[in-house]
Order: structure tokens, then C-alpha cells, then sequence
């Protein structure tokens, strides 16, 4: 007489493997990225400054 199959659970656990979408903070908390809204600022500064100022009509 065959053996009846026995009843089995498949358990998926999480990956340890890092996300690609979730981006890992810095140890230097938000200090990085408001130096570079500050250089992204200073540089549009430089841009219009270099090309006329304003644009007054």
C-alpha cells in the first residue's frame, strides 16, 4: 500500500537583502542635503548673475 502524501506549509520570510528603493540615511542626519539645496541655490544665483541679473524688461 502507497504512503499518503503529507500536508506541507511553504513559509516565505523577508529578504535581509537591502532595498534598492529605500534610500540608507546618513550618519550626518540632514546636514548633507541641505549643504546641497544651499550649493544648488548659490549656483542658480550664479547663473542669473552672470547672465544679465533679473531680466528686466
Amino acid at each position: 500500500m502507497r504512503q499518503p502524501t503529507k500536508p506541507f506549509i511553504v513559509e516565505r520570510k523577508p529578504s535581509r537583502k537591502p532595498k534598492l528603493d529605500v534610500a540608507k540615511p546618513s550618519i550626518w542626519g540632514r546636514l548633507d542635503a541641505d549643504i546641497a539645496q544651499v550649493l544648488a541655490t548659490s549656483v542658480e544665483k550664479d547663473q542669473a548673475a552672470a547672465t544679465g541679473g533679473d531680466d528686466r524688461a
